[in-house]
């Protein structure tokens, strides 16, 4: 009997003890100070400082959410040259490969109060159907979100995967946050002196190295489609260098629309996020402003978005404002993406003026 209760009080020691280290270094934020900058959870860390240092107490900030797409294509210091003397400022919290879901916890983040901001900008599909596969059980959304999560998410969180494998996987990293971070952890115990020494240079260098990025400098050519296949009527002198490089896309131009499933699947991830995202800041009157990025660099020969589904729902309720489908389509030319997804410098250079002016007026 002594036995027993000798292991039981070390069990509960034992237990205490793993507590108070996750307390100590996960719940109080300790440990994510030292993640490496440039792993998954790491950009997470990374756009949340873009952002607060970033943010002008005197001005009027505009949040720009996105993945690689808004972070290759979006300047904030363009944006706020087009809109000089509007009293705007606006800041670019791209995490690339992301999506709402990630976005809802990062702006959890960055405003729990939902009144930090003018208005939050959002590039989402307007219509699930236009979505291949489904959204809902991205694996990578859990390693992105280790730095945001909180035990409370464990009602809601595991939940919002369709892959009950995924679920079970978001319910550990809630419970056990070293675990999703264990290469970190890892990388960090066997350098920590390199980790440091890194850490030090990363601070000093990545905001304003990340403020004067101009983007890539090359340009896709200019390969004529067959407007029945959608595919390159020739591929010129670099078709060994091309066809690998696009195939994959013209491929999904002209790709049967999703199963019902699918697009079920994604109907339900808008609305919950999307919902999510919005409704805190329409409670307060500011707008949450959903876009279309220019969606790539042959796609001005399909037709623009137009909001459906769960997104003109939300439009016709107020929940969410979104700018017209075609407002960027003149840039959806091989001229301004330097692969089949991103903005070149030129895209950057013409994209971030055209959405910080329409935002501006629909803010004034």
């Amino acid at each position: 009997m002594r036995r027993a209760h000798f292991l039981l009080r070390l069990v509960v020691i034992v237990a205490a003890i793993l507590i108070g280290w996750d307390a100590l270094l996960f719940r109080s934020g300790l440990y994510y100070r030292w993640l490496e900058p440039q792993s998954t959870a790491g950009t997470t860390r990374a756009a949340i400082r873009v952002a607060n240092e970033s943010y002008a107490p005197d001005r009027r900030n505009v949040l720009v959410l996105g993945n690689s797409q808004i972070g290759e294509g979006f300047s904030q210091e363009l944006a706020d040259t087009a809109t000089a003397g509007s009293g705007l400022h606006f800041i670019n919290a791209a995490i690339p490969g992301t999506d709402p879901r990630v976005w809802y916890y990062l702006l959890r983040q960055l405003d729990p109060q939902a009144q930090r901001f003018a208005a939050v900008v959002v590039p989402a599909p307007y219509d699930a159907s236009t979505q291949l596969s489904a959204r809902a059980n991205y694996p990578l959304d859990i390693a992105y979100l280790t730095p945001l999560l909180r035990l409370g998410d464990l009602a809601d969180l595991p939940t919002s995967f369709d892959d009950p494998n995924l679920a079970a996987r978001a319910r550990r990293a809630i419970l056990f946050p070293a675990q999703p971070l264990r290469d970190d952890i890892t990388a960090l115990l066997a350098a920590p002196v390199d980790r440091i020494q890194h850490l030090r240079s990363w601070r000093k260098h990545y905001l304003p190295s990340f403020l004067r990025y101009p983007g890539h400098a090359e340009a896709l050519p200019d390969l004529v489609l067959d407007p029945k296949t959608l595919q390159p009527v020739n591929w010129g002198d670099d078709e060994a260098a091309l066809k690998p490089r696009l195939s994959a896309y013209f491929n999904a131009l002209a790709a049967a629309p999703p199963t019902a499933a699918v697009r079920a699947s994604n109907e339900r991830y808008s609305r919950e996020w999307l919902t999510r995202i919005a409704a805190p800041y329409a409670a307060h009157g500011i707008p949450v402003v959903l876009i279309t990025v220019p969606r790539g660099p042959w796609h001005a020969q399909i037709q623009p978005p137009q909001p459906g589904g769960v997104v003109a729902e939300l439009i016709a309720a107020g929940t969410l404002s979104a700018l017209p489908g075609d407002s960027f389509v003149e840039l959806e030319q091989p001229r301004y993406f330097f692969d089949s997804l991103h903005m070149n410098r030129v895209g950057r250079e013409r994209f971030s003026p055209l959405l910080a002016q329409h935002v501006a007026a629909l803010l004034h």
